[in-house]
């Protein structure tokens, strides 16, 4: 069976009385985080709070922590993580605070207790950089040389880069004129 990490968690003072986040079933990946307020809080439509989650907590190495909106909150009120993903590194180890957005056009009421997001626990590394800027080979990446072979074993060329310029518009991403006569050529 899979080593499972631990995670550790110190309730801060105003978390006392709250529970600790937990998961709402066995299929679920999120661990629910609750509104530490002292009270009701109302939010009018594009108001931000930073919501107290209760809590302060030690991820493992090699792990980090995902705080994202909770589905049914984000689509049935309108209240989202507004910087979500928020990342919660391995050394951190100060009290988590989610900052919440109300997206939608009405007021939404908080109150203590509530659920307001959740935390993912997602195993994360730490990378080294190659800087290949000069023309230097790349395994796996895009040069002019490179070719990706697909299953019908042709080869499809990839080493067109997308445009920094690119300009979208409109709320549907369309393409500016000049990029869709750019594209033409």
């Amino acid at each position: 069976m899979a080593r499972v990490p631990t995670l550790y968690i110190a309730r801060t003072a105003d978390g006392n009385g709250l529970a600790l986040p937990s998961y709402s079933s066995k299929y679920h990946i999120g661990l629910n985080l609750q509104a530490a307020i002292p009270s009701t809080l109302r939010l009018e439509p594009g108001d931000r709070a930073y919501m107290p989650c209760g809590f302060a907590i030690g991820v493992p190495a090699n792990y980090c922590g995902l705080v994202v909106s909770q589905p049914e909150l984000a689509r049935d009120q309108g209240l989202i993580v507004l910087d979500g993903p928020q990342v919660v590194h391995p050394a951190s180890r100060d009290p988590l605070f989610v900052l919440l957005q109300n997206m939608s056009a009405h007021q939404v009421v908080v109150h203590r207790g509530d659920i307001v997001a959740q935390m993912l626990i997602v195993p994360a590394i730490q990378v080294a950089w190659k800087d290949v800027t000069n023309g230097a080979a790349m395994v796996g990446g895009t040069t002019s040389e490179d070719k990706v072979v697909l299953e019908s074993g042709e080869k499809e060329d990839h080493s067109k880069m997308v445009s920094s310029r690119r300009v979208y518009k409109d709320i549907r991403h369309r393409f500016s004129k000049e990029d869709e006569n750019e594209k033409a050529e």
